[in-house]
């Protein structure tokens, strides 16, 4: 097959695009603004990946890019709590570049459209009872406290998503991440993520805060691994469900702190708390079984493995 991803130089779009290069896939992706690092990963313009500039606001480049394409993965965001701060230009990508990017597939003949959700759906685990978490795709949408317009961003996502399969009949299908961490994080909790993993693990002293609020984490490798098993499920194996949870692990920055300290001993860290419960009101318990069963894969890392690749990945040699 050949896909386009849009934000394809991000951390999960440049890990998505290798890992479908590596499947035998044609891959092209498209970014506003190539990180020079990303595109070093991915080899420039050699071999099966191309990398092109293009902005998701703008039909022409999308319509460009997706010009004989058979999949879109859909990574192009706003991420986070950053939306509070630029509502405007926040809400013309999250919600009118989906729009342009389903537009054109619907133009151009595409087969499907992978879309990324999130957990920010949610509302944090107090607005749930006891029995409904861990939560399920089925738990009621109450957004996120700390990130609305996010959320609220996604849930127009997919109900766009929904409009263009019933009428349509374009197969848009999606993931609902929780917080990713992995190498390449730069901008939302990831960039956070990484800033403090990396700094701690190549011997700077890492102050960070909110050290006792619980978050759900989840490895850029597992969800690359999802995202390209998306793409290539058969279309049949799609029931009446079209988003599915990643799953996560839920840690705080504190604990997450003791285990970068067990890999790497001589790691520096000075956590702060001002007793916050959770990350932005995002939930930190969510089920990711129903994925798992309908793509044949269980997450790969738990935290403690997935602190010790994302270490390896990133630390300078001895």
């Amino acid at each position: 097959m050949h896909v386009l991803v849009t934000g394809g130089t991000g951390i999960i779009g440049s890990l998505t695009g290798r890992t479908l290069a590596g499947r035998g896939h044609r891959v092209r992706l498209l970014d506003v603004a190539p990180d020079p690092v990303a595109l070093a990963r991915n080899g420039g313009q050699t071999g099966d990946v191309e990398v092109v500039p293009g902005d998701v606001l703008s039909f022409g480049d999308v319509g460009a890019a997706a010009r004989d394409v058979d999949v879109i993965v859909h990574l192009a965001y706003s991420l986070g709590e950053a939306t509070n701060r630029r509502p405007y230009a926040a809400t013309q990508l999250n919600v009118q570049g989906t729009a342009t990017v389903l537009e054109a597939a619907r133009l151009f003949g595409v087969q499907r459209v992978v879309l990324a959700s999130s957990i920010a759906v949610y509302g944090a685990d107090g607005a749930y009872a006891p029995a409904e978490l861990p939560l399920t795709e089925d738990a009621a949408p109450y957004l996120a406290a700390g990130m609305p317009l996010y959320g609220a961003g996604k849930l127009y996502l997919e109900q766009l998503a929904r409009v263009y399969r019933s009428t349509h009949d374009l197969l848009c299908v999606g993931i609902r991440p929780s917080p990713v961490y992995g190498p390449g994080g730069v901008r939302g909790v990831s960039g956070w993520l990484s800033g403090a993993i990396e700094g701690a693990a190549t011997g700077r002293t890492v102050t960070v805060g909110r050290g006792d609020a619980r978050m759900s984490l989840v490895h850029v490798e597992d969800v690359a691994e999802q995202l390209v098993r998306l793409v290539e499920l058969d279309a049949a194996a799609f029931g009446d469900r079209h988003f599915f949870n990643t799953g996560g692990d839920a840690t705080t920055m504190r604990e997450l702190a003791a285990l970068v300290r067990e890999i790497v001993p001589e790691a520096r860290f000075e956590v702060t708390s001002d007793g916050e419960r959770d990350v932005a009101g995002l939930a930190t318990q969510v089920s990711g079984r129903a994925l798992g069963e309908l793509i044949g894969y269980e997450r790969r890392y738990d935290l403690a493995s997935g602190l010790r690749a994302h270490i390896e990945a990133t630390r300078p040699p001895a």
